[in-house]
């Protein structure tokens, strides 16, 4: 056998790498060539070996660091002066329901009375009125019960100036209000207050005098600012359901409101219900104003 010059065959350091690189040869010849992978971004975002062993120093050199030195001391948070206790707004001096006074000036209000009638219709014959509904600030008169309000309006102002039995009973009732309160204001305007759709609903419907339009707003809350704060006096209505075709007794009996179903035959043009406090209890309606 023939060996190559200046190589020893028994040196025994030189033979395995011969082997291994020999055997890297005959497996690469057996797999076949490797395909060329383009770089991806995970591949790019790979740290290199360097970047590993920087960040296993630092790791290392943290731990030895605690364990000489121990660990931070915590300390609490630091409280900066404020105006108050929160760096939240300060809360307003006034209560956020709290409504603005009335701007419409009163000086002399007159409710008219069922007898007045006549008179009240021949006087502003003419009117144009202009109507105000359930209003955009969701007030008290807005979002009040209607049957609250008609007990509230019971003490400040007494007895409607009419009600669904003081006009001609027609079969069925064409959309007659349960009550209407009429007044004359600053001795010159017309005023109507009635309710919207019956016990079921909420606040009420204020009319006046087509050329008060833009204050019609102002003159209701003013008007009608003593029922806020206004007891409520028992009192009863007839009302007529036109969806159910069914007659009722409405009313506020001192402790609860009630709807009682009642025959036909029980209304009469002209005479107004009285109250009955012994029979109200059979169909009662929420208490509280704001209730549902």
């Amino acid at each position: 056998m023939t060996y190559a010059p200046n190589w020893d065959w028994q040196d025994g350091d030189a033979l395995p790498g011969i082997l291994f690189v020999c055997g890297a040869l005959l497996i690469g010849s057996l797999v076949g060539p490797t395909p060329t992978r383009a770089q991806t971004p995970d591949d790019a975002e790979e740290p290199s070996l360097i970047q590993r062993y920087q960040r296993a120093r630092q790791r290392a050199l943290a731990r030895r660091h605690l364990q000489q030195k121990g660990r931070l001391p915590v300390h609490l948070p630091v409280q900066l002066p404020t105006p108050t206790d929160s760096l939240r707004p300060a809360p307003s001096t006034q209560a956020e329901s709290t409504e603005p006074e009335p701007s419409f000036p009163l000086h002399d209000v007159r409710p008219v009375r069922r007898l007045e009638r006549n008179w009240f219709r021949e006087k502003f014959a003419d009117t144009e009125w202009a109507f105000l509904g359930e209003t955009s600030h969701y007030a008290f008169l807005d979002t009040a019960r209607t049957p609250s309000l008609r007990a509230r309006l019971q003490t400040a102002f007494g007895d409607p100036t009419q009600t669904l039995v003081d006009t001609p009973l027609e079969m069925p009732p064409d959309k007659k209000a349960q009550f209407e309160y009429w007044f004359v204001v600053n001795d010159s305007i017309p005023v109507q207050v009635t309710d919207a759709s019956g016990p079921r609903d909420r606040g009420l419907i204020t009319a006046v005098e087509r050329s008060y339009r833009s204050q019609l707003q102002a003159l209701r809350d003013a008007l009608l600012a003593p029922l806020r704060h206004a007891e409520r006096t028992p009192y009863v209505d007839y009302y007529y359901d036109e969806q159910r075709e069914r007659w009722y007794r409405a009313g506020f009996d001192g402790q609860s409101f009630f709807l009682k179903q009642i025959p036909r035959t029980n209304v009469a043009p002209g005479q107004r219900a009285f109250l009955d406090t012994t029979q109200t209890s059979e169909s009662s309606l929420p208490s509280d104003e704001n209730s549902p």
